[in-house]
């Protein structure tokens, strides 16, 4: 029998998808060696290899996904877990349930900030197919808790696509009410903005307006481009007021930049338009942005409001 040394050695020069699927799922089995591990699961997770998983492969990532779920000292920062977590959540097998059980409650604070968000985020998807309800209401615990990842939103990423998936959006709406603008100002606006992004097209534009006084109060840039993305992308014409009053009034030059853009690539005649209008009165230092916004537009007149710009500058 080859050594654990021997099979690492092989697996880092073999090429064949399947001969390192199994030195992998080999090596795994027999390892505790960190290095060994994590090479085992960089193999496995590579698109080509993890393809290749099946049920036959599945009872090696649940034997030591288990191993480490109840001696969780070994793995402190969750990284093993959610690397076999994530194998079997493409082998797609119900049965799983109980490893996403035990993912979505675990949490390691080190020594006062969560690491396990991602962990928990590939629990939530795994058992989202299997058991919606249950996977909705964690959805709706993990959006907005104050352990979400500063790096990624995980798990409340995670969480908006599942409620979303359900059809679930009342919990999205409560925290842009109540969570979105703390998550926004500690530096996770891209959590706010995907919500704001995602109310669905029968959200009331009444509501959706006091949504807009709240967030263009606090002008933070990543959040608010949910607004614009929601507006733009649905053609919600009767906001199309808000959205100019809303670009024109960011202090963040890429926010402004990023609307006027916006509403060039929608390829709307209104939204075309309203932006060849706003730049006959644009600011000397805002006419870099209406430059790239309007080459991107196809009105007619396109041609004669980029020469009056650049006559400008």
């Amino acid at each position: 029998m080859p050594s654990q040394a021997d099979l690492y050695t092989e697996l880092r020069q073999t090429t064949d998808v399947e001969a390192r699927r199994d030195l992998a799922l080999q090596l795994l089995a027999r390892s505790n060696s960190r290095q060994y591990l994590d090479e085992c699961l960089l193999a496995l997770g590579a698109e080509r290899v993890r393809e290749t998983l099946d049920e036959s492969h599945r009872p090696i990532l649940r034997e030591k996904c288990l191993r480490y779920f109840d001696d969780s000292k070994r793995d402190k920062g969750g990284l093993l877990r959610e690397g076999l977590t994530r194998l079997l959540v493409y082998i797609e097998d119900p049965d799983d349930a109980d490893i996403y059980q035990l993912g979505l409650d675990t949490y390691h604070l080190q020594p006062v900030n969560d690491v396990a968000q991602n962990l928990r985020a590939v629990a939530l998807a795994g058992l989202a197919p299997i058991d919606p309800p249950l996977a909705c209401l964690y959805a709706t615990r993990f959006l907005g808790e104050s352990h979400t990842s500063v790096f990624n939103c995980e798990p409340a990423m995670t969480a908006v696509d599942v409620l979303v998936a359900t059809e679930q959006r009342l919990p999205i709406y409560q925290f842009l009410l109540r969570g979105g603008v703390e998550m926004a100002q500690s530096g996770r606006g891209e959590l706010t903005g995907v919500a704001l992004e995602s109310l669905g097209g029968d959200f009331p534009l009444q509501l959706y307006e006091g949504l807009i006084d709240l967030y263009q109060a606090i002008d933070q840039p990543t959040a608010t481009m949910g607004i614009v993305n929601w507006i733009v992308e649905g053609r919600r014409d009767a906001l199309y007021d808000r959205l100019e009053a809303l670009i024109l009034a960011t202090r963040d030059e890429d926010l402004r930049r990023y609307g006027l853009v916006m509403m060039a690539a929608a390829r709307d005649d209104e939204l075309g338009e309203r932006l060849l209008r706003l730049a006959k009165s644009a600011r000397v230092e805002d006419l870099p942005l209406f430059i790239e916004a309007i080459e991107l537009c196809l009105l007619p007149t396109r041609d004669e409001t980029l020469a009056s710009l650049r006559r400008r500058q």
